[in-house]
């Protein structure tokens, strides 16, 4: 149902804002409220001057929808609010941009520059088809493809649509997820997944990428999608240093998402033991049993508390994301989300506790940018989902008044 794209009284009542802090001393400001111009913000990283930048999957050069231009932005948010352009509204062409990364000094005449991934084409249509990797080269405004992501595997097609960075980074290091990690083998590569046809990719720096683990059954015995890529710790005995790809059972980005009030879709854990045969080539995947061996956490640069934050230094806050999970699922019922999502912070023991509820379900994701934690949120999909209307919210979690006292 198409609906209103300058009057956005509905969508005011569809994403007003409900946040409780449970923690005494806080208080919460929303920077870039919803209905207003934030459609699929992503916090990404943060900036050496202490900028965060951010990409918005959504918004065109106009209020509205045209199906055959691009859509999405990339754009800066200064400590004082101010929101400086990278890539504006209306610079992809025929693209569709989202979850930029930032790549290393050390990848070739390629380093330290903005890589956002996406679709060629803009739209639902565009979402469920290839999908490539951008880059924006120095001194542009403007994205520029870098790699496609081939067909690969069999399920939905071998399309490398719903394309994220993999999960690489369990040091907390500064570094963006999905590039390997400093010591590492995996040093020098990039790795993303395209949850559509459950294929993890690996690229290096002269733009060369192939499937390195296609999670369908022919290739790896079971159907499962690939999100994290890590060396297994000490503890795992006999695994310990060997490449490990986690992910989950019986899931591509097509499953629907949970009706309101239906559980949340089960996640099976999966894990396989990766042996890389060499550049151009698949993975030698086995699968192993790792329910009883000791959790690894991806750690993402700016989930940790600052020291002016008190009792709560130095723990580490992230979100639970509520029923409707964009990471998993495409299009979403009709109607506000629920507020069923959350943050909670850990401990020194490492114990779990809720410290603020009432988030719209979606994607709501945190990064610490100086003294305050921002949060964004992401509703209804506005590639994939085909909802274009701003919906996204951004908005920030300080220390009040008396607290700094």
């Amino acid at each position: 149902m198409e609906r209103s794209y300058t009057d956005l009284g509905w969508l005011k009542e569809w994403t007003e804002i409900k946040l409780e802090i449970l923690e005494p001393g806080f208080r919460y400001n929303a920077i870039l409220p919803p209905a207003t111009t934030l459609f699929d913000g992503q916090l990404r990283w943060i900036e050496d001057d202490g900028t965060v930048v951010l990409t918005d999957i959504g918004g065109q050069a106009e209020p509205g929808w045209d199906p055959e231009k691009g859509h999405g932005s990339v754009f800066r948010l200064h400590p004082d609010n101010r929101i400086e352009p990278i890539v504006p509204y209306g610079a992809t062409g025929r693209a569709m941009i989202m979850s930029s990364i930032l790549s290393p000094p050390d990848f070739g005449e390629y380093g330290g520059r903005p890589f956002p991934l996406g679709q060629l084409r803009p739209g639902r249509r565009g979402a469920h088809n290839t999908h490539a990797l951008y880059w924006v080269p120095p001194g542009a405004s403007w994205v520029e493809h870098y790699a496609v992501m081939p067909d690969a595997g069999s399920i939905n097609g071998g399309k490398s649509g719903a394309l994220v960075s993999a999960l690489t980074n369990t040091t907390g290091e500064n570094i963006s997820q999905g590039f390997g990690l400093p010591g590492t083998p995996e040093q020098g590569y990039l790795y993303v997944v395209a949850m559509y046809n459950c294929v993890l990719y690996k690229l290096n720096a002269k733009r060369q990428v192939w499937p390195y683990i296609i999670g369908d059954v022919e290739h790896s015995g079971v159907q499962w999608m690939p999100r994290e890529l890590y060396r297994a710790p000490a503890s795992w005995g006999e695994h310990a240093g060997k490449l490990i790809c986690q992910g989950v059972a019986n899931h591509s980005f097509s499953t629907p998402a949970p009706q309101p009030g239906e559980p949340h879709l089960k996640e099976e854990p999966a894990w396989f033991v990766v042996e890389d045969q060499g550049e151009g080539q698949h993975a030698k995947l086995t699968q192993i049993d790792a329910s009883a061996l000791p959790p690894v956490t991806i750690l993402h640069h700016g989930h940790i508390a600052p020291a002016s934050w008190g009792a709560f230094a130095g723990q580490r806050f992230y979100t639970d994301m509520g029923s409707a999970n964009l990471m998993q699922t495409t299009m979403m019922p009709d109607g506000p989300l629920p507020y069923d999502a959350a943050i909670y912070r850990v401990d020194e023991r490492g114990e779990h506790h809720l410290f603020a509820r009432n988030l719209q379900s979606g994607y709501p994701h945190l990064l610490f940018q100086g003294d305050r934690l921002l949060v964004a949120a992401n509703g209804k999909s506005y590639s994939t989902g085909d909802f274009h209307y701003p919906d996204g919210l951004l908005l920030e979690i300080a220390l009040d008044g008396a607290a700094r006292g």
